[in-house]
């Protein structure tokens, strides 16, 4: 017979044990660092961003490494920055769309912590960024459409170079602990929903571990 002992007092405060870190990975302009900080405050984590900290190591924003280096230049750099945090703890870990494809990128990402997906819609990201030029140059894999007068010709652009991005990279996404959408919600009640799901995992692992048979 199976005997269940219940948590009368179920603790709201993250065991930082179990979740050293939070990572946030998804498309670009997906709003995985207008989440991340968010998240940070409600946590009371640090926050790391992995393009910050590129652009620190390479003394140069990241369209300039892609154009002095090529991608490959930047993925080693982004390779290095990663394998750099694996002593870091307490962090929202927000990542560069790109870091999860390679192999050895993705391991170690995953061995940080809990793994959040932004899986914001490509179309939400095209509306987001279709008539921001400013924020299109400073993507190098979406830059070209800056280029594309006619708006619609731009829109299209950015949604099949969107879907092919994703394509490349959804097998990684899809493997993170949590798949999230928050397009039509404020930064802060994305926050709240995932500090709410992180503290229902915990929960449920404490049942399972108090189980008496």
């Amino acid at each position: 017979m199976e005997t269940k002992i219940k948590n009368k007092n179920p603790s709201k405060i993250l065991n930082r044990l179990s979740v050293p870190n939070v990572l946030i990975v998804g498309g670009t302009a997906s709003g995985k660092s207008t989440v991340g900080y968010q998240l940070s405050k409600v946590l009371e984590f640090g926050v790391v961003d992995l393009d910050a900290l590129i652009e620190e190591e390479a003394g140069k924003p990241i369209h300039e490494i892609f154009k002095d280096s090529g991608e490959n230049g930047f993925r080693e750099i982004e390779s290095n920055v990663i394998s750099g945090l694996k002593s870091i703890r307490n962090h929202i870990i927000v990542t560069g769309a790109g870091a999860v494809e390679s192999d050895e990128n993705w391991r170690a990402l995953k061995a940080l912590g809990y793994v959040v997906w932004m899986a914001t819609p490509s179309a939400e990201i095209v509306r987001r960024l279709v008539m921001k030029h400013s924020e299109l140059s400073k993507r190098p894999l979406l830059a070209e459409a800056v280029n594309i007068e006619d708006k619609g010709e731009r829109e299209k652009y950015l949604l099949q170079k969107l879907e092919e991005l994703l394509e490349r990279r959804s097998h990684r996404y899809e493997e993170a602990n949590m798949v999230l959408s928050c397009s039509y919600v404020t930064a802060e009640t994305c926050a709240q929903f995932i500090k709410a799901r992180l503290l229902n995992d915990k929960l449920e692992k404490n049942k399972s571990h108090k189980e008496v048979h």
